[in-house]
């Protein structure tokens, strides 16, 4: 009945907002201590983490990212990317809800609330770490060319939608409670929404199950040229052979232009940590804390959590026609101003200045910071480091691209506090701007520009880059290829 009454571009908007859906509970869980440390931290509390204990429970889940990325590329190129997602899911909720065991009474005397808090910790973590790629790949993949950008960037959205809605429970609701609803509220809907969908018809055609591929293809593209060019890219990327693992991905890995795409991919994620984001999205609290000045520090969080939204939702639209590399100039230039005036307000404060006529600035400061990577450089780093990677090294590439995020993310947020007591928070943000900095120095001179660009396309952008220099100024003769440029030129 639905494939008669929604149209193709409706389908894929089902699509990706039931995936949508399940990122947000993905970054719900990592936005979860930004609510819950500072409730443990009241004299009343019945959770007693040492600070070593509440530094791991913040960054864990950046750390299961390490390893869970790459595991990730083989389970969905083995099961697809919607099967992996239906496996995982439940188990993500199950074990977001066992938190909520700690305050049990029982629980408490028998001195095992800490324990259980952070073994759920480390599980919810693996699990996100598996499910993170293949959201990604089959936002990516359900749909078509002339919308993948915009769709892939809502990841952005989503995500922010995860923490925000962990910022807006930590005012009103306790720690167990939050546990227990926020699955209900955001899985139960996902999940619903996956038995539903299709899987993703680009790995259809990867596993070499094309007829399959095609009627999915049918029924979410809006013309036949579509159906066509996507399954003609499949091909060409493999040269004819379908893979049936990701083992045919490893396999092309080694090839020159495959690595050059790869790393462009894992810098492009490296540099959007080092711009702060993760560090101050499960710290926001902590740092408005420090400030001491402004609203309370948790409704604090939650306007920057909000500048963050609409900006987020600004900038999905504007990749629809913009540059990308236009786009993260525009973004770094304004995280790095912003984090620079952050610092500089830390500065004033540990000299003991009085900081009261500046009272406006933290909460400003990091509400320009927002506009900057949520209106710009978040959405555009998920939608690039995609863009980027040729059809046969996706999925290896990307999960290697997210390796890279995680642990230059993981070993951010874990000695977050130990490089704030050593250089002070004002050192601490001024190191955030130089992040931004180095992020606009390698789009200047590395990224390729990939607006408007078909996979195949972006395939041939690496394959030239690659050749020797002779046969690149061939191409230039031909007028195929600029080699002094990041652009590319067809």
């Amino acid at each position: 009945m639905f494939s008669v009454i929604l149209s193709p571009r409706a389908r894929q908007n089902l699509a990706s907002v039931t995936v949508g859906l399940l990122s947000s509970a993905m970054m719900a869980t990592w936005g979860y201590p930004a609510a819950a440390l500072p409730q443990w931290e009241s004299e009343d509390s019945v959770i007693h983490l040492t600070t070593e204990q509440a530094s791991w429970f913040a960054s864990v889940t950046l750390m299961m990212c390490i390893p869970g990325s790459l595991i990730s590329a083989s389970i969905y190129e083995w099961l697809g990317p919607r099967k992996t997602m239906l496996a995982f899911t439940p188990i993500l909720g199950l074990f977001f809800m066992a938190m909520a065991l700690a305050s049990w009474e029982t629980v408490q005397e028998a001195g095992m609330a800490e324990t259980i808090l952070l073994t759920s910790r480390v599980i919810q973590s693996i699990i996100v770490a598996l499910l993170i790629p293949p959201a990604w790949v089959y936002t990516y993949e359900i749909c078509d060319q002339s919308v993948r950008g915009m769709m892939s960037s809502f990841f952005e959205i989503w995500s922010t939608v995860g923490y925000l809605l962990s910022y807006l429970a930590g005012c009103f609701l306790s720690w167990d409670l939050i546990a227990l609803l926020l699955p209900i509220v955001i899985l139960v809907p996902a999940f619903t929404g996956l038995l539903f969908s299709p899987e993703s018809p680009l790995w259809l055609a990867r596993v070499n199950r094309e007829n399959e591929a095609k009627e999915i293809l049918e029924r979410v593209r809006c013309t036949e040229n579509e159906v066509t060019a996507d399954l003609e890219a499949v091909r060409s990327s493999q040269n004819g052979k379908a893979s049936s693992a990701c083992s045919e991905s490893l396999s092309t890995f080694t090839k020159k232009s495959h690595l050059k795409a790869t790393i462009a991919s894992s810098l492009i994620f490296t540099a959007n940590q080092l711009t702060g984001l993760a560090t101050i999205a499960i710290y926001v609290v902590h740092i408005f804390n420090e400030s001491g000045v402004g609203l309370s520090p948790s409704w604090s969080s939650v306007v920057t959590g909000v500048f963050r939204l609409v900006f987020s939702v600004i900038a999905s639209f504007l990749l629809r026609g913009q540059s990308r590399r236009r786009m993260l100039f525009v973004g770094n230039t304004l995280t790095a101003f912003a984090s620079a005036i952050m610092g500089t307000f830390f500065y004033l404060q540990s000299l003991g200045q009085d900081v009261s006529w500046l009272s406006w600035l933290p909460l400003s400061g990091l509400a320009l910071y927002m506009v900057g990577y949520a209106g710009a450089v978040g959405p555009t780093c998920w939608t690039a480091a995609l863009e980027v990677l040729p059809g046969p090294v996706r999925s290896v590439g990307f999960a290697i691209a997210t390796t890279c995020y995680s642990i230059t993310g993981f070993t951010l947020s874990r000695f977050f506090l130990d490089m704030k007591d050593t250089i002070g928070l004002h050192g601490v943000f001024w190191f955030f701007s130089c992040g931004s900095l180095v992020f606009i120095i390698m789009v200047l001179f590395y990224i390729p520009e990939t607006y408007g660009k078909s996979t195949k396309e972006v395939a041939a952008y690496w394959e030239n880059t690659s050749k020797p220099e002779t046969d690149k100024n061939a191409n230039v003769s031909e007028g195929h290829f600029q080699s002094n440029t990041c652009e590319l030129q067809y």
